[in-house]
């Protein structure tokens, strides 16, 4: 039996918690829809050694987060962390910011996950059932399975992800067998990697790696939390980079330095399966397609869980309604918070569906690129919160890289990144609307109401 308010302990251990975090970065999809945009957008076949720059800021951030999260075992993560070095008010934005940025990861990556359904059923089978249903019936799935044990939905994950692991390092190995001829390391240049928009380059590489932070979500729930979640975060970082810059390589092998970003810009969506049909075949073409689909729905049911504690956490701590932080009695999850998220998602996209909104091109569009913002300013905000916190802190046992100068490296170059995020929104969402660009300001009034409304609820107290 399960304390009424406090999540199932002892539940977790380092594979399964990794598998939470590698699927929310659903790395089927960012191979299939973000890498050929990041080749001809960014810098080309030189992409490999952004992947690797990416992960070696993200470690930068983690040196501090791991640090913290040593001294902090809180399913808010973010939101705790802002809160415990920043103070309360700081807390109540992260919360609002954090709350934005899961909710519309989820609702771009169901509509996304509808939306391909819809494609694969006409396609198959010759059905024709409008995508807002499929990813309503996707919903109420994840929805039940995000109510059993949290070692459940830890393992269809891992089965998930190994899957659509397994089809793209197929394709990459086929690949580099077949190839005629020597295989090139050019990619590795400064020539060629410099080459370009690097920018652009980056903001994609490091939006592959969103959900990686989200080993500290699950903290309460762990096997001996100060080592597990130090160990899952890196775990997942390596695993992530490795991944995208082994598969950038091979696939540059396909065309050359000089052919790969004009091959990409010509067809971007057909990129990756043409490159599998020629070099494996057809069948692990349709292969690829059903597990893009259940690579979406392995990062909605990741996403449905950081949401669920997300909510349990700020509830318990009186910044919402109190009756959200109560667990299963049987299985530990936050369930009264997983039925308030999931009953907003389907109002979501019951609504979206009778407005005829496209689910690419607006839903997806605007909710990837408002959760890589917002979760890239709360990294931020959790390197001044980690440096913060320490200096107030006496005989921490840290040294002065971990506590200072590695959170305040990443402080800076997250801070360039939001820049750089925000002068090209429109190019990582995929959308021309004139809407995107108020994207931030939006960002910023969210996180103002959030310090706004705590302010009024310490007065009233």
């Amino acid at each position: 039996m399960s304390n009424p308010t406090g999540l199932r302990k002892n539940t977790l251990g380092l594979f399964s918690l990794v598998f939470f975090v590698v699927a929310a970065a659903s790395p089927l999809t960012g191979v299939v829809g973000g890498l050929p945009v990041a080749i001809f957008t960014g810098n080309g076949a030189g992409i490999p050694v952004i992947y690797i720059v990416a992960c070696a800021i993200l470690m930068l951030f983690s040196v501090g987060y791991i640090a913290m999260s040593r001294h902090v075992t809180d399913s808010g993560a973010f939101y705790t962390y802002i809160s415990t070095g920043l103070g309360e008010n700081w807390g109540a934005s992260a919360s609002v910011l954090a709350l934005m940025a899961y909710f519309s990861i989820q609702a771009a990556v169901v509509s996304m996950l509808g939306f391909f359904t819809h494609l694969f059923l006409a396609q198959h089978l010759g059905w024709s059932l409008p995508w807002w249903m499929l990813s309503m019936a996707f919903t109420v799935i994840i929805w039940v399975l995000g109510i059993k044990r949290v070692e459940i939905g830890g393992k269809v994950l891992g089965v998930l992800m190994l899957a659509e692991v397994a089809i793209v390092l197929l394709t990459d190995i086929m690949l580099l067998v077949k190839k005629s001829g020597p295989l090139s390391l050019a990619s590795f240049e400064p020539s060629v990697f410099m080459h370009g928009n690097l920018g652009i380059a980056f903001v994609f590489a490091i939006a592959a790696f969103i959900g990686f932070e989200s080993t500290a979500i699950y903290a309460e729930e762990c096997r001996d939390p100060k080592k597990t979640v130090p160990r899952a975060t890196l775990c997942a970082l390596l695993i992530i980079t490795v991944f995208f810059c082994f598969t950038s390589w091979a696939l540059v092998q396909a065309y050359g330095v000089g052919q790969i970003a004009e091959v990409a810009r010509q067809d971007p969506g057909n990129f990756i399966f043409t490159i599998t049909r020629h070099y494996v075949g057809q069948w692990a073409v349709d292969t690829m397609s059903v597990l893009l689909i259940t690579s979406l729905f392995a990062a909605a049911l990741a996403f449905h869980n950081n949401i669920s504690r997300y909510i349990f956490s700020i509830s318990r701590d009186g910044l919402i309604w109190k009756e959200l932080c109560e667990t299963h009695p049987t299985n530990g999850t936050p369930h009264k918070a997983s039925h308030a998220h999931s009953m907003l998602l389907l109002l979501f996209l019951a609504g979206m569906g009778s407005a005829n909104v496209d689910p690419m091109v607006h839903i997806f569009a605007f909710g990837s690129a408002i959760a890589t913002l917002c979760i890239m300013v709360l990294q931020v905000g959790v390197s001044a919160a980690v440096i913060v916190f320490f200096r107030r802190t006496p005989r921490h046992g840290n040294s002065g890289w971990q506590v200072f100068w590695a959170p305040l490296l990443a402080m800076a170059t997250m801070g360039v990144t939001v820049i750089l995020m925000v002068n090209n929104l429109q190019l990582l969402s995929g959308s021309d609307s004139i809407l995107v660009r108020f994207i931030p300001w939006l960002i910023a009034a969210c996180a103002m109401a959030g310090y706004v409304m705590s302010l009024k609820r310490r007065v009233r107290a």
